[in-house]
C-alpha cells in the first residue's frame, strides 16, 4: 500500500528510515498509519539513513558521545561488586534470588520461603493500616517487610526495600507530629534529587542510564523527531529546553539540520539557536561549549543562551527573547510536574509558554496516578507502578549485584518513593498524573493538540527493535499522545502542543 506523505509517496511495505518533514493534521491517513503501528504490525529492519548514510551504533543509537568520558570514568570508578559495599547485616541475610518474574512464588535458599504476591500484599495491608491511623499494627507489619526486603534482591525485594524504608520514616514522623513539616529543598527540578548528592556522580549515573535504558532514548528520540517534523523547514530555529542537562539528544536536531536539503519549500539554515533553563549555570555552560563545537564541525550557523534560575516556579516571559522570524520549539521532560503541588504556579508557567507562541512543545511525564490526597490510593499506586519499573531495571540492568544499578534505584526511585509516601501537602515535591489531566491542563492554557507522526512512530518501533528487552515495550496511542508502556504496564508519556492557534 502506497500514501502520500505531505506529497511525497510512501510505501506502508518498506518506509524508508529517514527523517521526512511531516505534520500530522489528524486526518483519515494519519489515524489509520497510527493504527497500523499496533502489536501486530512487524516493521522492516532497514539499514538506510538519509543520504545513503549506514546505520551503526555510533550515528543513531549511541547518539550520545558527550557523555562517553563520563560514562568511562564512572564505569572504573564503579567497578566494584557486592561484596564491596557496606550494607546493614539484614540485607545480606539472604541469597540473591535467581531471575524470575516478579509475581512469582519464589524461595530464598536457607530459608523461609518468600512469596512474591505475600510481600507485596504485606505493603499493601501497611499502606491501609497507616491510612486508617492504626501505626501500631502497620508497624510491626512494616518491619517484617524490612525483614524481607533486601536491596540487592529480586525485584519484588528491592522494592520492597524502599517503600518499607518509606513507610517506617513516615510513621515515625507521624509519632512525632512532622508529617506536615518541610521537607529537604530539591537540587535538581528535573530529577528532584536531594542536595547532598555530588553533582558530578549525578551527572555521571545520569549519562550511564540513559545509555543502557532503551526508554531513555525512545522519548527523546521521538520527542526531538516531533521537533524535526513541524519546524525543521524553517530557515530558524529556536529551541528552548526546560531542564535541561548535556543536550545531548540535540545532536538528532543538528546532525539532520546539517544534512537538510536545500529546495525551493525551504532555503538553507540561517540559524539554530538552543536556549537552556537549569540550576546549574557551570554544567549548562559545559553542555554549550560541546554542542558549540558539534555545530561548528557540521558547519551549522548554532547560538547558545543560558536561563539560569533556582527553580522552575522562577520562569517568566523576560527571560526569553523571540526573534523575528523565529521558528520556536520547546522541550519538557519530566519537568513540570514539579508544579503539581500549586495549580496556580503551572497555569502561570504554562500562560508564560503559551505567550512565547510555539510551534510545538513536547512535553514527557511519567504516566502514573502519584497526585491523590488519599494516601492509601497515592500508596497503591506507587506500588503497582514500581513493580513493573523495577522488572524493568532487572531485564534492562541483569547484574543484580551491580553498584549502578543499586545507585541508580537508589538515588532515583528511592528518593522519589520517599517523597510520595513520607510527606504531604507541599512538601510532596514528587507528584505524577495521567496523560488525561495533562490534556485538560494544555488545553485550559489555550494549547492545541498536535499528532505524532508516522514517520515518529516508526523510528520509534525501530529503535527498540535494537536492544534485547525491547520485545517487552509497546507504544499505545491515548487521543494524540503517545503511552510506553512496558508488559502492558503505562510507565511514560509523550505529548505535543502548539501554542499557536
Amino acid at each position: 500500500m502506497t500514501v502520500s506523505n505531505n506529497g511525497i509517496p510512501v510505501s506502508i511495505s518498506d518506509y524508508p528510515f529517514k527523517s521526512l518533514l511531516c505534520e500530522s493534521d489528524g486526518s483519515e491517513r494519519d489515524q489509520y498509519l497510527i493504527m497500523a503501528m499496533d502489536d501486530n504490525f512487524a516493521l522492516p529492519h532497514h539499514e538506510m539513513l538519509p543520504f545513503g548514510e549506514e546505520l551503526t551504533s555510533h550515528n543513531l543509537f549511541q547518539i550520545f558521545p558527550f557523555e562517553e568520558e563520563q560514562i568511562k570514568d564512572y564505569e572504573a570508578e564503579c567497578s566494584l561488586t557486592v561484596d564491596d559495599i557496606f550494607l546493614p547485616e539484614e540485607q545480606f541475610r539472604n541469597e540473591i534470588l535467581p531471575n524470575k518474574d516478579i509475581l512469582l512464588s519464589e524461595q530464598i535458599p536457607n530459608s523461609p520461603p518468600v512469596e512474591g504476591l505475600e510481600l507485596v500484599q504485606l505493603l499493601l495491608d501497611c499502606g491501609r493500616m497507616i491510612g486508617n491511623g492504626n501505626y501500631d499494627q502497620a508497624a510491626l507489619l512494616v518491619s517484617k517487610c524490612r525483614n524481607l526486603s533486601c536491596q540487592l534482591g529480586n525485584p519484588t525485594q528491592r522494592l520492597a526495600y524502599y517503600i518499607s524504608g518509606a513507610l517506617q520514616d513516615r510513621i515515625q514522623r507521624q509519632s512525632l507530629g512532622m508529617l506536615h513539616s518541610a521537607a529537604k529543598p530539591v537540587q535538581d527540578f528535573a530529577f528532584n534529587i536531594d542536595n547532598e548528592i555530588e553533582q558530578y556522580e549525578f551527572c555521571s549515573l545520569v549519562a550511564y542510564y540513559t545509555r543502557v535504558m532503551p526508554y531513555n532514548k525512545l522519548l527523546q528520540f521521538t520527542s526531538v523527531q516531533a521537533i524535526i517534523d513541524t519546524v525543521g523547514n524553517a530557515r530558524k530555529i529556536h529551541v528552548i529546553d526546560l531542564g535541561m542537562r548535556s543536550g545531548s539528544h540535540w545532536t538528532i536536531l543538528m546532525e539532520f539540520l546539517a544534512h537538510r536539503v536545500v529546495s525551493s519549500s525551504f532555503g538553507a539554515l540561517e540559524l539554530l539557536r538552543i536556549t537552556a533553563v537549569g540550576m546549574n549555570g557551570k554544567d549548562l555552560r559545559k553542555s554549550g561549549r560541546r554542542l558549540h563545537e558539534l555545530a561548528k564541525s557540521l558547519a551549522i550557523p548554532f547560538l547558545y543562551s543560558i536561563v539560569e534560575i533556582p527553580n522552575i516556579e522562577e520562569i517568566k516571559e523576560g527571560l526569553f527573547t523571540i526573534r523575528s522570524g523565529e521558528a520556536l520549539a520547546v522541550y519538557s521532560s519530566i519537568i513540570l510536574r514539579s508544579l503539581l503541588y500549586d495549580p496556580v504556579l503551572l497555569d502561570n508557567l504554562l500562560s508564560v509558554i503559551k505567550k512565547l507562541r510555539p510551534r510545538i512543545m513536547v512535553n514527557v511525564e511519567v504516566e502514573a496516578q502519584h497526585n491523590s490526597p488519599s494516601f492509601v490510593n497515592r500508596f497503591s499506586e506507587v506500588l503497582f507502578y514500581y513493580m513493573a519499573y523495577f522488572d524493568l531495571v532487572d531485564v534492562t540492568m541483569t547484574d543484580r549485584n551491580d553498584i549502578k544499578r543499586l545507585k541508580h534505584e537508589e538515588l532515583f526511585n528511592g528518593s522519589q518513593i520517599r517523597s510520595m509516601i513520607v510527606y504531604e501537602g507541599k512538601e510532596r515535591s514528587v507528584r505524577h498524573v495521567r496523560t488525561d489531566v495533562w490534556r485538560c491542563l494544555f488545553e485550559q492554557a489555550g494549547f492545541r493538540v498536535k499528532s505524532f507522526s508516522f514517520q515518529a512512530m516508526y523510528q520509534a518501533r525501530l529503535l527498540l527493535g535494537e536492544y534485547a528487552s525491547g520485545e517487552y515495550y509497546t507504544l499505545e496511542p491515548n487521543g494524540h499522545a503517545i503511552i510506553v508502556k512496558w508488559k502492558g504496564a503505562p510507565l511514560f508519556s509523550l505529548s505535543a502542543w502548539s501554542g499557536i492557534k
